[in-house]
């Protein structure tokens, strides 16, 4: 019993740093561009709080929704096979940073430094 206790807390610490570590960035094989796009749901607030983050720090950006437009999603699928990470297995807002794949939300920091800004 003691064995499943230690089994099923070491899981549930895994699950929880799974799931709030920065995953790291890989740079896309597409090519690089100047543009930062960021992938969205309708119905993320995380988008939208992100949006509101990049407006606030005077970040342009073009925002895509990729559960209103088959054809985003698919090219947000592709940048992201190309860049070695699996599709549909992220966390949005997924950014592509001047041609550097950045899913799982990342922080405004990182989205600087793929700028070149740090």
């Amino acid at each position: 019993m003691r064995k499943l206790l230690i089994f099923i807390l070491a899981m549930a610490a895994y699950g929880a740093w799974d799931q709030y570590h920065e995953a790291q960035p890989v740079a896309a094989t597409a090519g690089a561009h100047n543009e930062i796009i960021m992938y969205s749901l309708t119905t993320c607030g995380y988008c939208k709080q992100k949006g509101r983050e990049l407006k606030a720090a005077g970040i342009g950006f073009t925002e895509y929704f990729i559960d209103r437009d088959a054809d985003r999603r698919e090219e947000l699928n592709r940048k992201l096979e190309q860049s070695g990470l699996p599709p549909q297995r992220y966390g949005t807002p997924i950014m592509d940073v001047r041609g550097t794949m950045l899913p799982n939300n990342p922080s405004l920091d990182v989205i600087r430094r793929y700028m070149g800004e740090t």
